[in-house]
């Protein structure tokens, strides 16, 4: 059997980061325009963002943390899910091919 990662705790970690991000945007006095202007992003992203529907990989972090003139320990300063770490992987049930 393999490991998967947990879509659910994966959602709530998204969550309540989006809404730490769109705290510190808001903090700043930075509209969503503002924002994706200073990470050369989109609107878009950053709502998505700021919504929990954006997994991204670990350099946008970076942007972000220098979007929003913080840092990356800043940006993850927040209260994650209780399980992220005893159920961020779930077993995987392997695919069973049936010779016809």
């Amino acid at each position: 059997m393999s490991k998967t990662v947990n879509e659910k705790v994966k959602n709530q970690f998204l969550n309540k980061f989006g809404v730490h991000i769109k705290t510190l945007r808001t903090e700043k006095g930075l509209t969503q325009e503002e924002l994706a202007k200073r990470c050369n992003s989109n609107t878009k992203k950053i709502y998505r963002t700021e919504k929990g529907e954006y997994d991204f990989k670990f350099s946008s972090l970076i942007v972000l943390a220098k979007g929003l003139d913080t840092s990356i320990p800043e940006l993850l300063n927040f209260d994650y899910p209780e399980n992220i770490f005893e159920n961020f992987w779930t077993e995987k049930l392997p695919i069973l091919i049936e010779n016809t």
